[in-house]
């Protein structure tokens, strides 16, 4: 888990491939270029828990005729050529490219070439299935935010492929707690430094706080992190938005987690004494609190401009609190809220908030393993292009877990984590329903 990403990329690639002169200097300049970025951006790469195995052989596959969307907001190629050696990808170029000899040709015409997808916010207790199965619908990567490494030892035993897994450990809490068997429920700060310390050694690759710690907390959580260079996000109820940013927060997990920064002080004071005296208010409350916020206000602007201003990454997980006007198991005022939280997602991708997709594993409008493919198309009907939405899916999480030198895009250097996709969701987002094949590390995962 300590070892540096480029040196772990070149040795297990060593280990397993003969390599010709041309692919060695391109892991090289690969391993040069990420020592340089982690030096430069002052965060070291970050790994998951579960690196795939590589592929034991030198193996070509080229991947034609497919249309390309590279996850980096380049033109959409309409025929691409995309080649794999091993794990790798090497070249990625138009129609005229030559094929090597012996490669493995797949033909992708009608079909679009993806980077495989992040999903940066998925939960998950000790379920290889529920993994497996979000794998072959397209989720190559996936970080689970505030959950005990425990519930993870199932990936161990393994027979199944399964994502690239990175984890947070236990949320950080304050008593008497709300998850209270997820949480490390905090005692004071030299608690939250050893805290850190032993979730890093464990291969925590974040921190996720939760609602109940108070603000006095987040710097001495941020600082600790920052130590240790790895990114925290945080879910509010209690504490506002606002100044969890001043404070330095970077990562904000669901949109609600806006509420009481945009709300009107009464309003907002009013829930936060109901969630105060009951961890279940919320359920309902979070949406009445919304349903009465006042978009166009001051409030919201200024919000959204410290927010942009501080480079804040926000993954809304709106699927998870889709209610949707005329169903009949909706109130008027949770649809009403729900429609608040569509319309402010979209006037924080405009304000210039970084936008990410989380799945949350599962909502009431989307299918079981699809809830990801939902999230898109909320994306969308926030405002989002298509294409913002898939880059928001790919490279943007890659950034998200500090970790876009390897995965998140097809170019030169970067991991073979793709999708095949049948149709074009450039135009039509529900297309990312088409999952037709995915590779993992180099290797096509059955579906």
């Amino acid at each position: 888990m300590k070892k540096i990403i480029s040196s772990y990329n070149i040795l297990e690639c060593s280990l397993n491939i003969r390599f010709n002169w041309v692919f060695v200097v391109m892991l090289i300049f690969i391993s040069v270029k990420e020592r340089s970025y982690a030096q430069s951006s002052g965060n070291r790469a970050l790994i998951e828990v579960n690196p795939p195995d590589v592929p034991t052989t030198r193996s070509l596959t080229a991947i034609v005729g497919g249309r390309l969307i590279d996850g980096l907001g380049n033109p959409v190629n309409e025929r691409s050529v995309v080649i794999i050696e091993g794990n790798r990808i090497v070249h990625v170029g138009n129609s005229d490219t030559k094929i090597p000899e012996g490669a493995e040709i797949m033909d992708a015409q009608g079909m679009t070439i993806l980077p495989g997808l992040i999903d940066a916010h998925l939960h998950t207790v000790n379920d290889n299935k529920t993994l497996n199965m979000f794998l072959k619908n397209g989720v190559t990567t996936m970080r689970d935010p505030g959950h005990p490494f425990n519930f993870y030892q199932s990936i161990h035993f393994a027979t199944e492929f399964l994502p690239r897994i990175f984890l947070t450990g236990p949320h950080l809490d304050a008593f008497p707690g709300v998850y209270t068997q997820q949480a490390t429920m905090v005692k004071d700060y030299d608690h939250i430094n050893r805290t850190i310390r032993d979730y890093v050694q464990l291969g925590g690759t974040g921190i996720k706080i939760y609602f109940r710690l108070p603000l006095k907390y987040y710097e001495t959580v941020l600082n600790a992190a920052n130590y240790h260079q790895i990114p925290v996000v945080a879910h509010m109820e209690l504490v506002a938005a606002d100044d969890a940013i001043r404070a330095g927060l970077k990562g904000i997990e669901h949109v609600t987690s806006f509420g009481t920064s945009l709300a009107d002080p009464k309003d907002a004071e009013e829930f936060r004494r109901g969630v105060e005296k009951d961890n279940s208010y919320r359920s309902d409350g979070r949406y009445l609190l919304w349903s009465k916020i006042d978009l166009g206000s001051d409030r919201v602007k200024q919000v959204l401009e410290l927010a942009a201003k501080e480079n804040v990454v926000l993954c809304p997980t709106l699927a998870t609190f889709e209610r949707q006007k005329g169903d009949d198991s909706v109130k008027d005022f949770q649809a009403e809220g729900f429609s608040k939280m569509l319309q402010f997602v979209g006037m924080a991708h405009k304000a210039g908030v970084k936008i990410v997709t989380g799945s949350h594993t599962s909502g009431k409008y989307a299918k079981t393993g699809w809830a990801y493919q939902r999230e898109m198309e909320l994306l969308v009907e926030a405002g989002m292009t298509p294409l913002e939405v898939i880059s928001s899916s790919t490279i943007n999480n890659a950034h998200y877990f500090r970790s876009s030198e390897r995965i998140g895009s097809i170019e030169a250097g970067k991991l073979a984590d793709l999708i095949l996709v049948k149709g074009n969701p450039a135009v039509d987002i529900s297309h990312m329903y088409n999952i037709h094949k995915v590779m993992l590390n180099g290797k096509w995962v059955d579906k």
